[in-house]
């Protein structure tokens, strides 16, 4: 016999998972709860020995990843008054604290105001005492842990404590958290509790109502919890049964206040408390619950008021009713009929599919059929539109859902394997979910392949021509109908499809179009080369590959992306020419603006010799003018101008017939003043 001892040999029939979990060690509970508590704070975690990663999830899961920028914290001596801690209220600890301090306000808020008027209750003093000073214990440390909760900023956690602490003094809940700490149970000194009977209301304890100033803390649990729950109108109406609850308690304790007031028996609307089954605390708060029940709800049928008091009271409790108990049922009303919404939608478009086809006469199996159809989709998946449900989200979201949903059918798809995260998330977002009935075809030999399936859910049958003979059975993770979208050179077949593919029993398939495939492999020339690869042995195996074809289209393909390569480097070439000539061009035309300036200029020059006043003076300034005119400082790239008459143009105005039509009547003159002085003594 071989010495070795396989695992499976061990352990027996368990399986892989039993197997890791007898093998290495476990988490506890108690570790689990630590290590959330010091994620929560901050604090550090010990890890224990890291189960082995799933390949295809560790391609998307979300790396946590910490700023190191970001100073280190340290604590002080003091955790409440120099904690550098900050709180992660996203955190589920911080959630299940929330709750923690929820519960404490709900005591508060029932027993406080119920211990002091029924005096019965208030006698246990040491239980109450107890958990009177719990839930102030809890009150301290949440105002702790809400002054070091992080807030956004600009999308990231702050959690400096300094910062931290100035926000919450800058928030409105401070002063709430302040008042619900003020240890008013001083007044226990000068009022001692449980001391008080039918003579002396209401009890000592009525001084701790500030303990009510702690609510907002459990409006942020409920709206937490109805966020988070997967049940969230189921959760509305509990939190409405609650509110109800709790209103109709307060009211019965007015009510027993007020006929404390009065006077207990003194009428027949006040409480009676003769008698020994009226003296109990039992019978004392059923009457007086009973009483504000039939009162709120506007039942009415209680004993009739006959004092001024009495029925004024009963008037503003009528009132206060009227509209507690509108409210109330409206919002149950609402609730009910969004808990139903789905349901309504779904069996309005059955009801409209069954009108269509009792119109156009529809026959009765087909009838059938659609309607089975319908139950069946309701019965897997509610009707849910995917796409409108998940349309507010990112891609990048959408695709890490999707692959979250169907990973065991993704997981075993071969050609996703090897396959690249981009390329994946970019297919998940284009699949497409269809149903498919017992008996119907997905595809048929002969037609036109414009798309791929994998199936999800359900078997399928590959059959023959005849429609009886079965050629192969496809399961979950089953590709096919690749080799149509493929595009393969050689392909005896063209597109179309190969085989006839049928639905044993209602199904689910994601259909890939060969568009969206295309334009998803464009980016990933692996990736194609794989599927294009797969799809060349699946046409081999049944002889409809033509090797010589596929050859010569490879060499075609090779040569032709040579040849775009040089296609590519030959217009880089010639731009590059090009722009070097446009630049030539620029210098020539900036060196002929300029000399037709010089030009310009020197013709205005010119003219300024044609004046007929030849005093030495005049014959100064023109000598003047014309030494300015031929220096640079007539160029018009300066500018300037030879006088207020004659303004210099502007560079890159060039004369020509059209603009100075009277050049053509001009003489030239000679650039002698002797010549000049005798053309002017010469008569016409």
């Amino acid at each position: 016999m071989s010495p070795v001892v396989t695992i499976h040999q061990i352990m027996g029939n368990n399986t892989d998972a039993q197997v890791r979990r007898k093998l290495e060690p476990g988490t506890s509970r108690w570790r689990r709860f630590r290590n959330r508590v010091c994620g929560a704070l901050g604090l550090p975690i010990k890890r224990g020995p890291t189960k082995p990663t799933d390949w295809f999830l560790d391609k998307f899961a979300v790396e946590e990843f910490y700023d190191n920028d970001e100073p280190e914290e340290q604590c002080g001596p003091s955790w409440l008054c120099c904690c550098k801690r900050s709180v992660d209220p996203t955190h589920s600890v911080h959630y299940h604290w929330l709750a923690v301090v929820s519960l404490a306000v709900l005591y508060n808020m029932v027993f406080v105001i119920g211990r002091a008027v029924f005096w019965e209750l208030d006698k246990a003093s040491t239980s109450w005492f107890a958990l009177d000073y719990l839930c102030d214990a809890i009150y301290l440390i949440d105002t702790a842990i809400h002054m070091h909760e992080g807030y956004l900023e600009q999308g990231i956690m702050v959690k400096d404590a300094r910062m931290l602490r100035q926000n919450y003094m800058k928030s409105d809940w401070w002063p709430y958290d302040f008042i619900s700490l003020i240890p008013t149970d001083i007044a226990y000194y000068w009022w001692p509790p449980g001391k008080c009977d039918f003579d002396r209301l209401p009890c000592p304890v009525i001084v701790r109502l500030n303990r009510l100033f702690r609510l907002p803390r459990m409006w942020e649990w409920f709206d937490r919890t109805e966020t988070a729950t997967s049940f969230p109108n189921a959760f509305r109406i509990c939190k409405v049964v609650m509110a109800i609850l709790v209103l109709i308690h307060w009211n019965a304790c007015l009510f027993f206040a007020i006929s404390y007031m009065i006077g207990f028996g003194t009428d027949n609307w006040v409480y009676n408390i003769t008698g020994s089954r009226n003296e109990t605390l039992a019978h004392q708060y059923i009457y007086s619950f009973y009483w504000s029940t039939l009162t709120l709800t506007t039942i009415g049928e209680t004993p009739q008021p006959e004092i001024d008091v009495e029925y004024i009271f009963v008037v503003l409790d009528f009132l206060a009713g009227v509209l507690i108990f509108a409210t109330i049922v409206g919002n149950i009303g609402s609730m009910i009929s969004n808990m139903n919404v789905a349901r309504v939608e779904f069996q309005n478009k059955m009801d409209g599919v069954k009108q269509y086809m009792a119109f156009r006469k529809v026959s009765g199996e087909l009838e059938a059929r659609v309607i089975r159809w319908f139950a069946y989709t309701w019965a897997e998946s509610g009707a849910l539109d995917e796409e409108h449900v998940l349309a507010s989200l990112p891609d990048k979201l959408k695709a890490e859902i999707a692959i979250r949903v169907h990973l065991d059918t993704l997981r075993e798809v071969e050609i996703f394997k090897d396959c690249e995260p981009g390329l994946l998330e970019a297919l998940v977002l284009k699949l497409k979910l269809q149903v498919f009935s017992p008996g119907d075809y997905i595809c048929r030999k002969g037609d036109v392949g414009k798309e791929m399936y994998i199936v999800k859910r359900g078997r399928l049958q590959v059959v023959a021509d005849d429609g009886t003979t079965v050629l192969a059975t496809l399961g979950a993770g089953s590709v096919f109908g690749e080799v149509s979208v493929l595009d393969i050179a050689g392909n005896r077949t063209g597109n179309r499809r190969t085989a006839n593919v049928r639905a044993l029993g209602y199904s689910d398939l994601f259909c890939l179009a060969k568009r969206d495939l295309w334009e998803a492999l464009a980016d990933y020339p692996e990736a194609r080369a794989t599927l294009t690869k797969r799809g060349c042995q699946l046409l081999r195996k049944d002889g409809l590959l033509d090797e010589t074809v596929f050859e010569s289209a490879k060499t075609t393909q090779l040569s032709l992306e040579e040849n775009v390569r040089k296609l590519e480097s030959t217009v880089d070439l010639l731009h590059n020419r090009l722009q070097g000539l446009l630049a030539d061009v620029g210098q020539e035309q900036a060196k002929l603006k300029q000399r037709i300036s010089k030009i310009e200029c020197r013709f205005d020059s010119d003219e300024e010799f044609d004046s007929d006043d030849t005093s030495p003076e005049l014959l100064h300034n023109e000598r003047k003018a014309t030494s300015s005119m031929e220096s640079p400082s007539c160029s018009t790239q300066y500018g300037s101008t030879i006088d207020a008459s004659h303004p210099v143009r502007e560079r890159g105005y060039s004369l020509c017939v059209d603009r100075s039509p009277d050049l053509l009547e001009i003489t030239p003159e000679p650039r002698s003043k002797s010549l000049r002085l005798k053309r002017k003594e010469i008569p016409n």
